[in-house]
């Protein structure tokens, strides 16, 4: 399911999966793979919506912690309200982005199953909480990451908003895709440390 290709620069130590769907159910079955296959840090570059005002279309956040409103992370971990980002690779990223004077937010994320049915109420709630971002993958990963004892972290673009308490499509895709731009090539390096 998806498109492997191992990146050069890196001599086929790390892969890049693309083409592979949305939600968490597809990231954690192919991680689950993956993690057969014998690896042992992810990390997932995703786009979102912000829910904070501040942040802007292309803005990058780096998630620590994403709140578990999906189903798939209930089957790995106990209740809890978040899971949490591996510390020590997010810290290898902001470490990479700090050294290339990239600005970006830290924060968590809300992982939704329903995209449809981010309601008033929970964007309120969770704009008080100081969550940065809504998206639909990286509570499953960072669960399943946690319970399989591997790491895992995240890039986030923002894409679209709901900091307004309604859906903004993305105003500008040029600063989203340089964003993704410098995510990849981030997470490329952080991930070749030390391999």
């Amino acid at each position: 399911m998806g498109d492997l290709f191992l990146v050069k620069r890196t001599r086929g130590r790390v892969g890049v999966l693309s083409n592979f769907g949305i939600g968490a159910p597809v990231i954690v079955s192919i991680a689950e793979e993956m993690i057969a296959w014998g690896v042992r840090r992810f990390v997932i570059l995703s786009w979102g919506g912000a829910l904070q005002k501040e942040l802007n279309t292309g803005d990058i956040v780096l998630n620590d912690r994403a709140i578990r409103d999906e189903g798939v992370s209930h089957h790995y971990l106990p209740a809890e309200k978040y899971a949490p980002a591996d510390d020590l690779l997010k810290k290898k990223l902001e470490a990479r982005l700090i050294s290339q004077n990239v600005k970006f937010t830290s924060g968590g994320t809300w992982t939704t199953d329903a995209p449809y049915r981010e309601t008033r109420n929970e964007i309120l709630q969770y704009q008080s909480e100081g969550v940065q971002t809504v998206e639909m993958e990286i509570a499953g990963l960072f669960a399943l990451a946690q319970f399989r004892g591997v790491q895992a972290a995240s890039i986030l673009v923002v894409a679209d908003r709901l900091a307004n308490l309604k859906w903004e499509s993305p105003a500008d895709m040029k600063a989203i895709n340089q964003s993704f731009e410098i995510a990849y090539n981030t997470a490329i390096d952080a991930l070749n440390e030390d391999v």
